[in-house]
């Protein structure tokens, strides 16, 4: 079988069409890949906010999507699109983490809590990214945990600050960042593709 007309064939299936038959003509893959790419790279440099990173990021995207390609199962109301996008955005926050491992960024919160913060504050494009990686979290997390979190961590509050704030004891504060540090890591354990 001659793969340029096969390819051709396939220009106008469904993703979802392509993605099972590319499994038994690999070379089909590249369908998706010429659909997607410019896409992705964009949602991916918006997010990582570096072109290489980015285009890095989208790779493995592509990697992951054939991988885990088999597992992939149509569901009402929901395309291929949805779940490759969802892909990307774990490959995006998996690059996140990895950054935050490789350059031994330290937490605020507290010794045993995972590093979300650049050791070296003059770097301006690091503390924009762990900003967007404490919202990324803070959006997992209960309203009322999110707030104190925010309060300590942003805007620098200590606990009677943040007492006073929320209109409760600092004893109340201590309780609730324990349970927030908790729910945290768990939440950062808990990502997955």
């Amino acid at each position: 079988m001659n793969p340029y007309t096969h390819k051709a064939e396939f220009r106008e299936k469904r993703d979802e069409e392509v993605l099972s038959t590319s499994f038994k003509y690999p070379y089909l893959f590249e369908l998706l890949v010429e659909r997607y790419q410019e896409a992705f790279i964009r949602k991916a440099k918006s997010i990582v906010k570096d072109e290489e990173a980015a285009r890095d990021v989208v790779q493995d995207t592509f990697v992951k999507i054939y991988i885990y390609g088999k597992k992939f199962r149509p569901i009402e109301g929901a395309r291929f699109s949805s779940w490759a996008y969802k892909v990307l955005m774990n490959v995006c926050f998996n690059w996140y983490k990895k950054m935050k491992r490789e350059h031994q960024f330290f937490s605020v919160l507290d010794e045993d809590m995972e590093a979300v913060l650049p050791h070296d504050d003059s770097d301006a494009r690091a503390q924009k990214l762990d900003r967007d990686y404490l919202e990324s979290m803070f959006a997992r997390l209960p309203e009322t945990f999110a707030r104190i979190l925010r309060l300590y961590v942003v805007d620098s509050k200590d606990y009677r600050e943040i007492a006073a704030v929320e209109g409760v004891t600092e004893g109340a504060i201590k309780t609730r960042m324990h349970r927030a540090r908790a729910e945290l890591r768990k939440i950062s354990r808990d990502i997955t593709y």
